[in-house]
């Protein structure tokens, strides 16, 4: 009996294929079920049914893309990356933030990952060799930091703790799924194609914004907020966002993209490759320039010399540093004053801003508190969202603006000690494995992350700069490649030396 069911479980699966990806329902059955569907959704919507197909069609994207990611995991991990692009959109077409589409994304990633180890390499210890980094022990420790948050007596709820240790353990779990699925070259330069032409369409859309307005629907999710519309419209224009939750987001993402691009088109010795990966940059450098983010302004030239100081010893490197010197002091001392975009830009060196002294302010103000509170106020008790879960607790509503300030004040000066501590990890441990690789197409690979990763770093003195989609998928990916990549490598060298002998 059991064999028969087996059988037809079988010959079942094997016609439902046929039907749907080798017919593509192009036959009478197919036709049938696919009129039929049409009969019962115009049925459903004329009784003002209209959601339950809308539920349907949700459910059954939902369950293939659960297959994907458990069956096919390396396309699941981009699938997956591709949604955080556009996890906000929706929320902009509709006009209001209506839709929680994050805890999605974290379950469409929590099957990737099982999905890495059902289908993924079976090499022996195969996770094990990342989790020995630096990098990865210093993030081990700030995870039981933060799981260890729940004790906080200074919060009065677990309000805000659950989703952010549950987001942070998704991070985690991406950053193992990354290297378990990234594991030979090929996969790698995918990995960088993806990510440069996923950068390309956020920036481009982004200057469609600024150079045809935005969308109706845009407009009315800005206005439903109330304080968005004053916020955005800075300069005599409003701040572009693209796909993404905000302008910071946005711009800090391009301005990132935009040096990793450059610094792989600059050392392409493709000639057509090279100018094709420098107009990619170029746009997403005027994606940075329309978001309004000021901080983002310090992206290109804190790459461009870490990129130097990686890269000294090339010619193409002083050449590089020379042209973005001449470019960096035509935008800012031009006699041009009719570009609101640039005149924005320029305001970011500008000690006379009383937006940037109001931040200084505020950090020497809320000071003493970070002194005296070692393990912080509790997660999620600063900005706006601590003034609706926690709106009697002091540090609610306190504007952070810093990475840095927000990490100290929710979990004291010991877990921006450790936070600290993780961001010297990356550095020193991607500049250690740089100078070890010998593969030169490895090397520019680590340059290239370096380059866009340190930028970010730096940003978190005066914004939120790491945690946001999808830039955070793309570092916390690089970290893991990077250990991959010092792999690789070696394997090439034993090889080398074993036919040498």
């Amino acid at each position: 009996m059991k064999l028969l069911e087996q059988i037809s479980a079988d010959h079942f699966g094997r016609w439902l294929y046929r039907e749907i990806m080798q017919k593509r329902m192009i036959s009478p059955l197919g036709i049938a079920a696919l009129l039929l569907v049409s009969l019962a959704t115009g049925f459903l919507a004329a009784n003002d049914l209209f959601f339950v197909p809308l539920a349907a069609a949700a459910a059954l994207i939902g369950i293939v893309l659960v297959y994907v990611c458990l069956f096919k995991p390396l396309a699941g991990f981009y699938v997956t990356s591709a949604f955080a692009v556009f996890v906000f959109y929706p929320n902009h077409l509709i006009g209001r933030d209506v839709l929680p589409l994050s805890p999605v994304w974290e379950i469409l990633m929590l099957f990737t990952f099982l999905g890495s180890f059902l289908h993924g390499s079976k090499q022996i210890g195969h996770s094990g060799r990342l989790l020995n980094t630096m990098v990865s022990m210093v993030l081990m420790v700030y995870t039981f930091y933060l799981i260890a948050q729940v004790f906080n007596p200074n919060v009065p709820n677990l309000d805000a703790w659950f989703p952010s240790v549950r987001r942070w353990l998704v991070f985690m779990l991406m950053y193992v799924t990354a290297y378990r699925l990234i594991d030979s070259p090929d996969k790698v330069r995918f990995f960088v194609r993806f990510w440069v032409l996923t950068a390309l369409v956020i920036a481009a859309y982004g200057c469609y914004q600024q150079w045809f307005g935005l969308l109706p629907m845009e407009m009315n999710w800005i206005m439903s907020t109330p304080g968005s519309y004053e916020l955005l419209f800075q300069g005599g224009q409003i701040r572009k966002f693209s796909f993404l939750s905000d302008p910071a987001t946005f711009g800090m993402q391009s301005g990132a993209m935009a040096v990793f691009t450059a610094v792989i088109a600059i050392n392409s010795k493709d000639t057509k490759r090279k100018y094709l990966w420098l107009f990619f940059s170029i746009i997403m450098l005027l994606g940075m320039a329309y978001s309004g983010t000021r901080t983002s302004t310090i992206i290109p030239p804190i790459g461009i010399m870490i990129y130097g100081m990686l890269t000294i010893q090339n010619k193409t490197t002083i050449i590089t540093i020379f042209i973005a010197s001449l470019l960096g002091l035509f935008l800012f001392f031009a006699p041009i004053y009719s570009s609101p975009t640039l005149n924005r830009m320029r305001t970011t060196f500008d000690t006379k801003d009383e937006s940037l002294n109001l931040r200084e302010r505020n950090r020497h103000y809320i000071q003493p508190y970070l002194y005296a509170h070692p393990i912080g106020g509790g997660m999620g008790t600063t900005n706006t969202l601590g003034a609706q879960l926690f709106p009697d607790h002091p540090l609610a509503d306190f504007p952070t603006d810093s990475g840095l300030l927000r990490v100290g004040l929710e979990l004291g000066w010991i877990g921006l000690i450790l936070w600290v501590i993780f961001n010297l990890s990356i550095m020193w441990q991607g500049i250690l494995y740089c100078f070890r690789v010998r593969n030169p197409e490895y090397r520019l690979y680590f340059v290239a992350m370096l380059s866009a990763i340190f930028p970010i770093i730096v940003c978190q003195y005066s914004q939120e700069s790491i945690g946001q989609f999808p830039g955070i998928i793309f570092i916390f990916s690089c970290l893991s490649i990077m250990k991959r990549l010092l792999e690789m490598d070696e394997e090439e060298q034993m090889k080398l030396r074993n036919i040498t002998e």
